[in-house]
């Protein structure tokens, strides 16, 4: 099973992103980008494990900028 990564612009929004998260009660993690993707912006996105969905929901809706969502695969 992957692990869903939200795309973000740098990393202080991915800092501001899972500060934000964690208010809603959603974990977050800070962590590089997957190589190879070409919306990495700035090479950092944030882990949700769950809610992912939600989460990215909230994040667009208080005006943060997602590039994009992928999966790493959960063993990297």
């Amino acid at each position: 099973m992957g692990k869903p990564m939200i795309l973000l612009s740098s990393i202080t929004y991915a800092m501001k992103s899972r500060d934000i998260l964690y208010q809603y009660g959603i974990r977050a993690y800070v962590e590089r980008t997957p190589s190879g993707n070409k919306n990495a912006g700035c090479g950092y996105s944030i882990y949700v494990p769950e809610r992912a969905d939600e989460a990215e929901q909230i994040l667009v809706g208080l005006g943060i900028r997602v590039l994009g969502r992928t999966e790493r695969d959960g063993g990297a």
